[in-house]
């Protein structure tokens, strides 16, 4: 969804193709157009979205859907003839970049950083509620207990994002072992469901060079 979003790209449903496909040129998303629609000449293609928005046309080109599916079969069945090393791969990328023991002891400190602080604001508070205190110097005490509870609790709302991504991208690994695992022939026909479970993007360069990059980060020229 954050990708979607920085690349100005949203998800219809109506293809799985939707917010996948990434312009090598401009780095926008590629889009479903239709040319002469209410012809006999109709035709669906695909296109950068950005192609002609810019002073500069984007000069990657527009193809069929069919011969992205095509692409697609080509890229995946390069993929399975190295199956047992790219599986060895993911074992070790999952134990690198999912690990979420530094995020969960990083977590934990914030959350007594934030107990400890909500404490000590609502002492102060009490405090200027019962007591007579120099209103300047409460302010401004009060004030700096805000801006730590607010500096702990942006840490922690960030560091749970990390921790959440590392569990999205551990689930994806562990997805694309085993959909890996389940092939063991060439694929000839274009499966939807193995399309979401391994196929992270493409990135079209030109019409000899468009580029799948699987869930792993093993990147296919196809």
């Amino acid at each position: 969804m954050k990708r979607r979003k920085e690349k100005g790209g949203h998800h219809s449903g109506t293809t799985c193709f939707s917010s996948k496909i990434v312009c090598g040129e401009c780095g926008n998303f590629y889009g479903s157009k239709v040319w002469h629609s209410t012809s006999k000449y109709r035709r669906a293609i695909w296109q950068c979205n950005h192609k002609f928005k810019g002073s500069a046309k984007c000069g990657t080109p527009h193809f069929a859907e069919a011969t992205l599916k095509q692409s697609f079969l080509n890229a995946f069945n390069q993929l399975i003839t190295n199956k047992e090393e790219i599986m060895e791969n993911c074992e070790i990328i999952k134990k690198v970049l999912t690990d979420t023991a530094d995020l969960n002891s990083e977590a934990e400190k914030l959350q007594g950083e934030i107990v400890v602080v909500t404490e000590l604001i609502r002492q102060c508070v009490e405090e200027n509620a019962h007591s007579i205190i120099d209103q300047a110097q409460y302010q401004q005490r009060y004030n700096g207990l805000v801006a730590r509870y607010e500096k702990a609790k942006e840490k922690l709302e960030k560091t749970e994002e990390l921790r959440q991504a590392r569990r999205v991208k551990r689930e994806q690994l562990d997805a694309f072992i085993s959909t890996l695992l389940r092939q063991d022939s060439v694929l000839t026909e274009f499966d939807e469901t193995l399309w979401f479970a391994i196929a992270d993007k493409v990135t079209v360069y030109a019409s000899d060079n468009i580029q799948f990059t699987f869930r792993d980060g093993t990147v296919i020229e196809a």
